[in-house]
């Protein structure tokens, strides 16, 4: 009897014990289910933050490309606007302010050949007078042809480089050494934009540049027209004032960022590498599709 009621006695302990550890577990278990659901719950809202977040990034990525969009409809309307007024100023720096300056100088030649009644004094300012309207002529023409040579539209873009170049070389002391390939009539954009390039490569070498030679290279394949200015000076610096008044070619330029907007407009490339031994200016545009 003694021994069952011991035995009686442990089962009871056990039943209790077994009791406690089954209400422990189940407030654990009530208590992991707790914070699983809070957890459930911040994946959620986070889940819904994320949504809402890329939502939003997709919002202001397809805002942004407008943008980009419109960026380059504006500049290349821009850069259409900027080279039919340089047409435009060329065009009337031409044809009427250079026919009344060579009106004026055969006015004065008149008058020239009738100074026989006249002093010394109105005699070398009459000749000064005409020195003066002759100079005035040649910047006006040289402007005229700085803001659109007529060769590029007439002749075509190798006709247009080379001669820019051998002006450039008068007007700079520069040398330019020129390899250009026959690359025949291109469409007019491309040539209108690779011209700019070549008048804004030149500018900078005259500015920034210390050196007295300067290279040009165009090749054309059946695909692809590729522009090469390279330089051996010594890296970017300004420059004093230039001696004369005829007007500064760089200040007709459209920078290296214009000139990089020009090619990206047809689809071309544009780099620039600045180096120990020069500068180098690389332009590739493609034939295909240029209008």
């Amino acid at each position: 009897m003694g021994q069952m009621r011991e035995a009686n006695e442990r089962l009871i302990v056990a039943a209790v014990h077994a009791l406690n550890l089954s209400d422990e577990a189940h407030a654990e278990t009530a208590h992991a289910r707790e914070e699983v659901t809070d957890l459930m719950n911040q994946m959620r809202a986070a889940n819904e933050r994320l949504a809402a977040s890329a939502v939003l990034a997709h919002t202001m990525a397809e805002e942004a490309r407008k943008r980009e969009e419109e960026y380059r409809r504006l500049s290349s309307r821009l850069l259409t606007l900027q080279d039919e007024e340089r047409r435009r100023l060329a065009r009337d720096l031409h044809d009427s302010t250079g026919q009344r300056l060579a009106v004026l100088i055969m006015n004065l030649d008149v008058i020239e050949q009738a100074t026989n009644g006249f002093d010394v004094r109105t005699r070398r300012a009459l000749a000064e007078s005409r020195a003066l309207a002759e100079e005035c002529a040649r910047e006006v023409r040289t402007l005229a042809y700085l803001l659109h040579p007529p060769l590029l539209d007439e002749v075509g873009l190798v006709s247009a480089v080379r001669w820019y170049a051998e002006g450039f070389a008068k007007r700079s002391g520069i040398q330019v050494v020129l390899d250009l390939d026959d690359v025949g009539r291109l469409p007019e954009p491309i040539e209108t934009a690779i011209f700019r390039v070549v008048q804004e490569g030149l500018a900078n070498v005259h500015r920034h540049a210390s050196t007295t030679t300067a290279a040009i290279r165009l090749t054309a394949t059946a695909d692809v027209v590729a522009l090469e200015i390279h330089d051996q000076g010594r890296g970017r610096r300004e420059r004093g004032p230039r001696p004369t008044s005829t007007p500064a070619p760089e200040s007709l330029g459209v920078g290296i960022q214009g000139m990089r907007e020009r090619i990206r407009q047809l689809s071309g490339t544009f780099d620039v590498a600045f180096t120990d031994t020069g500068t180098t200016v690389r332009v590739s545009v493609p034939l295909h599709g240029a209008s």
